[in-house]
């Protein structure tokens, strides 16, 4: 059927506002003025940190106009099989759009084939043909920002909240730089990072959209991370307040409150919270993302049976969340991993062995029925790799650990990135260690492996360098793990080694 385009444009990030701007916004293709509209709101969600708004307008403009190019993109669609249908309408329709909707569709291929320098070349040709592009300028940034070209990334981004004072992604990721905006970032080395530009960047979040959560939620953050429980939760109920009065899902933010709970020492009410949080899950992977935070609270303090506890009850919990079956085989193996890990390090060989053979099942099983394509297949192929390297790693199997990270090497080589081999290099390096080469270690654990970006190696690098004598580097980093108030899985295996660390 031949397609009658109506060529509308998007406006910036905050698309509420009436102020005027330099700005000049990217154009965008669809054949329905009503989809433009629930696209627009969509992405105005994005922005808020509103995930399930988010799908609902963007799934509303997919109803209307299912060629729309950018909504299929940006579709946060929680179903595997949906969310690649979705994906391969972009890929199929780019070229009947914009210039700008297929870079921003090639920028999306690259990113997911792990080819950062294509992604880089991609954002710049974006700019180049769109240079009054607030959108543009962010796009640029997180290329750089992806490897960690932490210079470039805030370059670009404050080019773009010049020319959109309203775009609020771009103080968002500036601020991601000197605080804690969120789990997985990519911050700066702490002897660069400053915590009060950072706040300035949130304050402007949320003078521009206060009746958002997230800025509320950041400012907690700051105070959290400083381990200032108490000011932090006057900031959490704050947002609290603001997801209810809005009627926004408030699962997540449960579970960011729990953690607060968690490293205050007051377990009870952090196990209260996660369990509300997993209640209220509007979503089967919002409840399963705090279920895995439920988990790593045990983790934090060495309990191992109560976090292998935990995984058995999800296991059978998660049967009623209301997944698809490609989903429900993901979240088990997300949890038979965090099972593992417990075993592991409660030094119990054969669970251990059985959680990870379980991990491998349920990722099989996920990727035959995801209708999987070479990067899926690569991907599980170098997780399996890396997951037994681990293991091996753990119980002192070190020549099968290194002929598991060999495999792993050859899969990795193939990714056009220069962090492709950063797992490679640093379980190397723990091996090294292990065995008591410390050139090895020294070697392979490098500088890049610091607290901000790799927590978990970073406890392995601090005790490389307090081997070679370097005792206030160790020291400083096993300091920053010991006072590590978010809930990452790496974190939970280290912190209370690096107190101990610490005497």
């Amino acid at each position: 059927m031949k397609l009658f385009k109506a060529l509308f444009v998007v406006l910036s990030i905050l698309l509420i506002s009436c102020s005027k701007t330099t700005n000049t916004p990217l154009p965008i293709t669809t054949k329905s003025e009503k989809a433009l509209e629930n696209y627009k709101r969509g992405y105005y969600e994005w922005g808020n940190h509103d995930g399930l708004k988010r799908w609902q307008y963007m799934n509303e403009a997919l109803i209307l106009d299912p060629d729309f190019i950018l909504a299929n993109l940006y579709i946060n669609e929680p179903d595997p099989n949906k969310r690649k249908t979705y994906r391969d309408n972009a890929v199929n329709n780019k070229n009947n759009g914009t210039e700008a909707e297929r870079i921003r569709v090639d920028i999306f291929l690259a990113n997911r084939e792990g080819n950062t320098n294509e992604s880089i070349r991609l954002a710049q040709e974006l700019v180049s043909k769109y240079p009054t592009s607030s959108e543009a300028y962010v796009d640029l940034g997180n290329a750089y920002n992806n490897i960690r070209n932490f210079e470039m990334a805030a370059k670009n981004y404050k080019i773009a909240a010049e020319l959109d004072p309203n775009n609020v992604v771009a103080y968002w990721l500036l601020a991601s730089h000197h605080i804690n905006v969120y789990t997985g970032q990519t911050a700066l080395p702490k002897k660069d990072r400053d915590e009060n530009l950072g706040i300035k960047y949130v304050n402007k979040m949320i003078k521009l959209r206060p009746e958002a959560a997230v800025g509320y939620q950041i400012r907690g953050n700051v105070f959290r991370a400083n381990s200032n429980f108490e000011e932090a939760k006057g900031w959490y109920e704050k947002a609290l307040e603001k997801r209810s009065a809005s009627n926004v899902a408030i699962s997540g933010l449960l579970g960011v409150a729990a953690h607060n709970y968690l490293f205050n020492g007051e377990l009870d009410k952090a196990q209260e919270y996660y369990d509300r949080a997993i209640e209220e899950g509007t979503t089967p992977t919002s409840k399963v993302s705090v279920a895995n935070f439920k988990i790593q609270s045990f983790l934090f303090l060495d309990d191992y049976k109560g976090a292998i506890n935990v995984c058995n009850k999800l296991l059978s919990d998660v049967n009623d969340y209301g997944f698809t079956e490609p989903g429900l085989y993901w979240a088990k193996a997300e949890f038979e991993l965090r099972k593992f890990l417990a075993y592991a390090h409660d030094q119990n060989k054969k669970d251990a062995y059985s959680a990870i053979l379980a991990r491998e099942k349920y990722a099989t099983k996920n990727l035959e029925l995801i209708e999987a394509d070479e990067i899926d297949k690569r991907n599980y192929t170098s997780t399996n790799k890396r997951m037994r390297a681990w293991y091996y790693i753990l119980f002192g199997e070190y020549k099968k650990a290194e002929k598991e990270l060999e495999d792993y090497k050859k899969i990795m080589l193939k990714v056009k990135s220069p962090d492709a081999l950063d797992h490679y290099n640093a379980m190397l390096g723990m091996v090294g260690l292990f065995t008591g080469d410390g050139n090895k270690a020294i070697e392979y654990l490098g500088e890049e492996f610091d607290v901000e970006n790799y927590p978990y190696y970073s406890y392995f690098r601090a005790v490389v360098l307090k081997g070679a004598g370097q005792d206030k580097l160790a020291n400083d980093i096993f300091f920053q793990l010991s006072n590590y108030n978010f809930n990452d899985l790496g974190v939970s295996l280290v912190k209370s080694l690096a107190k101990k660390q610490l005497g």
